[in-house]
């Protein structure tokens, strides 16, 4: 999970600095000693991660996005996703912590939250249309609102109908 250089924020601008030794040291640990990324920089920095986040249990995707408040480098966040990491950020000056994280970091944990509270919503509304179709009964997916009771009638239209809905 090494990349070649290291994002900063400081005094308002990002720009990119050549890895720090201490990054070097957190990915020689993951490589060779099987630690965890995460725990690899907690060992590196000397100070636990905070997550800024839930669980990364999410349907639909999740983002994870946790700090490392080291009084020796400064704070360093890791932005994830389901996908891979997204970003790796470096906060210098403890100054500049609050300025960061409300114009990059607030943003995106609004738009996961929204966007799960979507996901959730939408299978609730699934849920509620197949218990008001067809009744209480296991019958309905409480996760998904799918019917199994729909499912055969959808299937048994495509074959009434040569395969075509």
């Amino acid at each position: 999970m090494c990349y070649d250089t290291l994002r900063v924020y400081e005094a308002g601008r990002l720009y990119e600095v050549d890895l720090p030794d201490w990054y070097h040291e957190a990915n020689r640990l993951w490589q060779e000693e099987g630690d965890s990324w995460h725990h690899s920089f907690t060992r590196a920095l000397g100070c636990y991660s905070v997550p800024l986040t839930d669980d990364s249990s999410i349907e639909g995707g999740w983002l994870e996005v946790r700090f490392w408040p080291s009084s020796t480098v400064g704070t360093f966040v890791l932005i994830e996703t389901d996908a891979g990491l997204v970003e790796q950020v470096l906060v210098p000056n403890r100054t500049d912590w609050l300025p960061f994280f409300t114009q990059h970091i607030a943003p995106l944990i609004t738009a996961a939250a929204q966007s799960a509270l979507a996901v959730s919503q939408r299978n609730m509304s699934r849920a509620f249309v197949s218990w008001a179709r067809h009744g209480e009964g296991s019958h309905v997916d409480r996760e998904t609102g799918q019917s199994r009771i729909a499912e055969a009638r959808q299937a048994r239209a495509k074959v009434g109908n040569g395969g075509a809905i």
